[in-house]
């Protein structure tokens, strides 16, 4: 069986439910809830597989040659070890089709448990590393050849039959999802789990020498090492030929540190594929009791030497998790009753118990390792036993509303407004913490911060106290492809609390003007000037000052740096790099102006936007009708907005700017400007004679405000 596919025989699922005989190979392989499998049909003699040990005239029941094999990948199976032995396919096979499951014939525990043979001492240092080590020890006749049936079975699931105690470790464990490992008694007399010694080299059963990986769990006798556990046994403990007394293991492993060794050493093996996938430590003796049963029936008879020995210092209880079935209906997409949730959980082995409406449901042992611990894992056991299929798909309803605008909002939305649309600023967002090399390089200390408990890198962990660094790290970069850009940032700024008051985070804005060539520093410093007196007059409504201070940080010359107000408050500070600082930077900034602004917009509090209700669609068409007119080149669209919005008529719905246009064709100090009319009645479609009023009435309109209409 190959490290990254489980083969499942049809035959083998046969010992446990009664399949239809009718069901056909793909049918099955669709039915087991698996989308990544494959049907290999097998049915001719000369199929049988080369590592077949078929002795003269021996006999075999021709229908284990007529089989299915069912190729699963790995992956679709990762969060799933039940479905890594047969027995726990044909459970949900039994399930899926609601068919009785045979239970799994194994010899009775208290047989192994007898008091007057002797245990195997086990201990284990770390059951975290190691929750359960079981070990039972047997003496057996000369070693034999396994039954040529279970040859077969092995064979068609990808195993090279071996001899029989080597075939029924592996049969069992194709069966159950449980490796196991048989020792040379002779050789050990106790069992120790713990970790391999620093640079330690050890020799596994291929007889290849490998150095231990740091933190390897291995099996160890007075504390040296017989196998690495979860992956291979030694050669030094090895099953021979002349072996009569065998110490039969299984254990349960820890699944990361079985998966980290396993690829350390590049050596990934049938066990450790199963191992990695957090199988049930309670499966142990389980396949121990399976191990001996089928000995007894199909091999020599085993001698019990020993008493069944376990190690299982923490057992688990599985908690029961509450399931409300109208939320598993809505989840699943459409009604579920709950008496068909419990059917479908209880087919699967859970346990269900019903209590005021709600259910109570605990997984069994084998599907609460690494599967079901929540609600939602129930409720997609329910889903897929219902068939995704069979769920009509329909798309959710959601309620549209406009959003409420806050003062904070408002004034943020009607900043970009005028930086973006109305000026020839592009927006940025940076991360919210700092770069501690670019600080590193503009020589800055932002002194105290908020940390990150959690950073993308370690120098990454210090929230912002201010937006420049990272505007000028942006104007730094674009710098090199654009001789002139305008950069403008709305974020986040944290400041840490004293002992006794909370961190608090703020709202800034920061703007970064960038020009280069001659005369650049003063162009850089009127256009910032400029565009902040305008925001703080048409945003802020109120006069943008300034007033000179000494400078605080490595980006402010003393030269040029001011503070910035907003009526009688101070918000922020403005200013151009310095030169040393851009030449630390880039010598090539020499001649490149970089002017910056930084801005609170905390306390900028304009009368908020009323609450905008959404429109009912309309019921007849709209039309529009555009209607170009020249003007007085000194009379701007701002001044006629006014004069057309005086105008009334009970089919305009919206009357909008469209275009404006000088040059040819319209005249010196001309101007054309184009507006766009949508009109509609709620109670009718309009006709061309209501569209055909309304252009003369608007005409005569437009006329007496003398706009010369064109065309």
């Amino acid at each position: 069986m190959g490290t990254h596919r489980v083969l499942i025989s049809r035959n083998w699922l046969r010992d446990f439910v009664d399949l239809p005989a009718n069901l056909e190979a793909k049918a099955l392989a669709d039915r087991i809830t698996i989308t990544t499998a494959e049907v290999e049909s097998v049915d001719h003699l000369t199929d049988l597989p080369p590592e077949v040990r078929l002795p003269p005239g021996a006999s075999l029941d021709p229908r284990e040659l007529d089989d299915w094999i069912i190729e699963i990948d790995n992956k679709s199976i990762t969060h799933r070890p039940d479905l890594w032995g047969h027995y726990g396919v044909a459970r949900e096979v039994a399930a899926i089709f609601g068919l009785p499951l045979r239970p799994l014939p194994m010899a009775e525990e208290s047989e192994l448990t007898r008091s007057d043979l002797p245990a195997v001492p086990i201990e284990i240092d770390d059951p975290a590393k190691c929750p359960r080590y079981s070990a039972l020890r047997f003496r057996t006749p000369a070693t034999a050849a396994a039954p040529l049936w279970m040859q077969v079975r092995l064979a068609r699931v990808g195993m090279r039959p071996i001899s029989f105690m080597v075939d029924l470790t592996n049969y069992v464990m194709a069966e159950l999802g449980q490796p196991m490992h048989a020792f040379d008694a002779a050789t050990m007399d106790r069992i120790e789990v713990g970790l391999a010694a620093p640079g330690e080299r050890f020799r596994t059963l291929d007889n290849v020498e490998r150095e231990m990986p740091a933190g390897t769990l291995m099996i160890l006798r007075g504390r040296k090492s017989v196998a690495i556990a979860g992956i291979m046994g030694g050669a030094a403990t090895e099953v021979s030929a002349t072996t009569r007394d065998v110490l039969l293991e299984s254990a349960s492993f820890d699944a990361s540190t079985i998966r980290r060794a396993a690829a350390a050493m590049g050596h990934r093996t049938e066990a450790s594929a199963r191992f990695e996938k957090s199988l049930d430590p309670r499966l142990t003796v389980t396949a121990i009791r399976r191990f001996v049963h089928l000995a007894r029936q199909g091999g020599p008879k085993l001698e019990l030497t020993g008493r069944l020995s376990d190690c299982f210092p923490a057992p688990r209880e599985v908690p029961a998790i509450r399931l409300d079935p109208r939320r598993a209906s809505r989840i699943v997409g459409q009604e579920t009753p709950p008496e068909r949730i419990l059917s479908i959980l209880r087919a699967l082995e859970f346990r269900v118990e019903s209590r005021d409406g709600m259910l109570d449901v605990t997984p069994p042992s084998f599907r609460a390792t690494k599967d079901v611990s929540i609600a939602e894992d129930l409720i997609e056991e329910v889903a897929r036993f219902i068939g995704y299929d069979h769920i009509p798909p329909v798309l959710p309803r959601i309620e549209a509303r406009p959003l409420e605008l806050t003062a904070d909002l408002v004034v943020e939305r009607r900043t970009l407004d005028h930086f973006c649309l109305g000026g020839p600023f592009i927006e940025v967002h940076d991360y919210v913490w700092y770069d501690d090399a670019w600080l590193a390089q503009l020589g800055y200390d932002p002194g105290p911060c908020v940390l990150l408990k959690n950073p993308v890198t370690p120098k990454s962990a210090r929230l912002r106290r201010r937006l420049t660094p990272g505007l000028l790290a942006a104007a730094e970069r674009n710098r090199r492809r654009l001789a002139s850009f305008s950069l403008v940032e709305i974020g986040s700024v944290f400041e840490p609390g004293r002992p006794e008051v909370l961190d608090s985070q703020n709202r800034h804005l920061a703007l970064a003007i960038v020009h280069s060539g001659k005369g650049a520093d003063e162009e850089a410093w009127r256009a910032l000037k400029s565009h902040g007196e305008s925001w703080a007059a048409q945003v802020a409504r109120q006069p943008m000052t300034y007033a000179a201070v000494d400078p605080e940080a490595p980006w402010e010359d003393a030269q040029r740096c001011c503070i910035v107000r907003v009526g009688d408050k101070e918000i922020g500070r403005a200013g151009l790099m310095p030169v040393p600082l851009k030449l630390r930077i880039d010598e090539r900034l020499r001649h490149v102006a970089i002017g910056w602004m930084e801005l609170s917009l905390a306390g900028i509090n304009p009368d908020a936007l009323p609450a905008a209700r959404l429109a009912a669609p309309p019921a007849h068409p709209e039309v529009q009708l555009d209607f170009s007119f020249v003007a007085d080149a000194t009379r701007h669209y701002a001044m006629l907005s006014k004069e057309l919005a005086s105008y009334r008529h009970p089919l305009l719905r919206r009357l909008h700017f469209v275009d404006s246009y000088e040059g040819a064709g319209v005249g010196e100090g001309r101007r054309s400007l184009t507006v766009r009319a949508v009109l509609g009645d709620p109670q009718r479609t309009l006709s061309e004679s209501d569209l055909a009023a309304f252009r003369d009435e608007f005409r005569g309109f437009l006329s007496a405000a003398r706009l010369e209409l064109r065309g």
